[in-house]
């Protein structure tokens, strides 16, 4: 399918599954723009990419309408959103600070909702689109350390399948994605060490988010990867 007028913007996308798939999907023919919080990693991310690049916190609900608002003038109405920003903390949980718990969940919960939510009525209005979700196997089980992390992304996977429901009959689609262990820096900037050498890489979580993203006559509810090695 012709993927030219299909613009697409990518959260938490100068690293990682992030990144990775601004390079996928611009390979095989869709617009993309990227965002990120740390303006330095955005503008590297826009130089390595050839991709236009906004600074984004999702945490701050206000920017979130004001950055899709500034892209689609910049650039034309969105057709896809991947909600991908996203943060990690593990440990006890009576050992978290209030401010860590906060930021979790209004980041990877709250910045989700609200990105959606800033894109969702243009689509509706339009009759096509897609909100693709990159939630995590944390979603899908529970373990010990992972609380908050885990509770951030449980109430995604609820959330994403009734906006599922809810937005198939106006011709958009809300789709998860639920990827396993990923060689990326997320457990680095949180302090958590980790063997990634047995995790998938970015580029194949991105080959994945582009698999779902090329057929706009299936909705992909709930799609989880994660690397053989990985269950080792």
């Amino acid at each position: 399918m012709e993927t030219s007028n299909r613009l697409v913007l990518i959260t938490g996308a100068t690293s990682g599954i992030g990144l990775a798939t601004v390079s996928t999907l611009k390979k095989n023919g869709f617009q993309v723009v990227l965002t990120g919080r740390n303006p330095e990693k955005v503008d590297k991310a826009c130089a390595e990419t050839d991709c236009p690049g906004y600074v984004l916190d999702v945490a701050r609900e206000q920017d979130c309408l004001a950055t899709v608002r500034q892209v689609e003038k910049d650039h034309g109405p969105l057709w896809g959103l991947i909600n991908n920003a996203g943060i990690w903390l593990e440990g006890d949980f009576e050992d978290y600070a209030p401010e860590d718990i906060r930021q979790v969940l209004e980041t990877n919960t709250l910045g989700t909702m609200m990105m959606t939510h800033a894109v969702l009525p243009g689509m509706i209005e339009r009759g096509r689109g897609t909100v693709l979700n990159v939630i995590s196997t944390g979603a899908l089980y529970t373990r010990k350390n992972i609380s908050v992390y885990s509770a951030s992304k449980w109430a995604l996977r609820g959330f994403t399948g009734c906006l599922e429901a809810e937005c198939a009959p106006k011709g958009v689609r809300v789709m998860g994605f639920y990827p396993g262990k990923v060689s990326s820096s997320m457990y680095e900037t949180a302090g958590v060490p980790r063997d990634l050498d047995i995790a998938m890489t970015p580029e194949q979580a991105a080959h994945m988010i582009d698999c779902m993203l090329q057929d706009e006559k299936n909705v992909w509810g709930q799609l989880s990867a994660r690397s053989l090695n990985d269950y080792v």
